[in-house]
């Protein structure tokens, strides 16, 4: 994708999520959505396609009477009378709709198409998901990197703090916005506290991406908040080493099951082809530590280590450059008065001279002596 795009909520890859079986095929008539035309049923004209997943896909749309652009998230065609489906999506936007934070995303509207699709409405976003960013620019330095996982951790935090877990933080569901912002994107496949999912998910289907998900995950244990910081783990690693830890075994979903629950992770540096600090190695691997009760126990307290970590960093930078200023000014102090001194000296044996070599005013056998009456 062309720098920088418009999308929002869902991954523009396709098969890096797993969906639920058993979806029965769509009818022939039910084609894509056409660009240009009303999406039946509600105030939106679609322009352009901008992203999609298994369950849903973005459009870029404008309000016929406001005018205002959005990015729209609708069920897919396929998944017409998947009742499960269109409850999941409804769910992620309530869930969207109670949340107020600058690193997620808002939703302004909710509704159904003619055809019984849900759908909503989010603000249009300028720039480019992490995987993107990682592609042009390479691996990026520590402080870039710790400050996005930061800021995507501060919007995690909220999400948790009102009950819900993400289950897919992936780099595809990270966006950096043109000023520097980023978002945490697409709730589609979270676990809501208190909230039954029997009639949502598969039994044998675990929501999440094989590649991102925590070992609870792969093994279907009980998931928490502490999943997504081994994803946040993941998404730091990747940043700094410009590899994931398991990436030998890229699409091999059983083998990555194995070393995500079983292999130990090389440290970043090992991997990477620019210097990472060994403290950052250390965070990150606590970060994506096999039993959840090793990890970092909140996103509060992940983000805050690595702000404190990136803070010491830069104010011993900072210590050292005022320290080598110093050593300097030691080391040319002595010169620089001997210096001085020898052209003080010099000035006063000049002026010395210089007045040994003209008589002053008045002077015998000075030119006003001479010229008196």
């Amino acid at each position: 994708m062309a720098a920088p795009s418009v999308r929002e909520a869902e991954p523009t890859r396709t098969g890096t999520r797993r969906v639920t079986a058993g979806t029965t095929p769509a009818p022939a008539a039910a084609a894509a959505t056409c660009h240009g035309d009303r999406l039946p049923g509600t105030p939106y004209l679609v322009l352009r396609r901008i992203g999609h997943g298994g369950m849903g896909e973005i459009h870029e749309a404008e309000h016929l009477e406001l005018g205002r652009r959005v990015a729209l998230k609708v069920l897919h065609r396929q998944h017409l009378g998947r009742a499960d489906l269109a409850a999941r999506l409804r769910e992620e936007a309530r869930l969207l709709g109670r949340l107020r934070h600058p690193n997620l995303v808002e939703v302004f509207d909710l509704g159904v198409t003619a055809d019984g699709r849900p759908w909503f409405a989010m603000p249009l976003l300028r720039g480019r998901d992490l995987r993107e960013e990682l592609a042009r620019r390479g691996p990026l330095p520590p402080p870039a990197a710790i400050d996005l996982v930061a800021q995507a951790l501060d919007g995690l935090s909220a999400a948790h703090a009102a009950g819900f877990v993400h289950r897919d933080v992936k780099l595809e569901n990270l966006f950096l916005e043109e000023d520097g912002t980023l978002r945490v994107l697409d709730f589609g496949v979270a676990k809501i506290r208190g909230v039954y999912e029997g009639g949502l998910t598969d039994p044998g289907a675990a929501p999440g991406t094989p590649r991102t998900m925590a070992p609870e995950q792969h093994a279907g244990a009980a998931v928490d908040a502490r999943a997504d910081l081994y994803a946040m783990g993941l998404a730091l690693y990747e940043l700094c080493a410009g590899r994931g830890p398991f990436d030998d075994l890229r699409g091999q979903d059983h083998a990555l099951r194995f070393a995500h629950c079983r292999r130990e992770p090389p440290a970043p540096s090992a991997v990477s082809t620019r210097p990472i600090p060994a403290w950052l190695d250390a965070l990150i691997l606590r970060a994506i530590a096999k039993d959840p009760a090793d990890r970092f126990q909140t996103a509060v307290e992940m983000a805050a280590a690595l702000r404190a970590h990136g803070d010491r960093r830069e104010a011993g930078s900072r210590s050292r450059l005022r320290a080598r200023r110093r050593r300097a000014r030691g080391v040319a102090g002595p010169w620089i008065t001997a210096t001085l001194s020898a052209l003080a000296i010099a000035c006063f044996a000049l002026g010395l001279a210089f007045g040994r070599t003209l008589p002053l005013p008045g002077a015998p056998g000075s030119p006003a002596a001479a010229s008196g009456p």
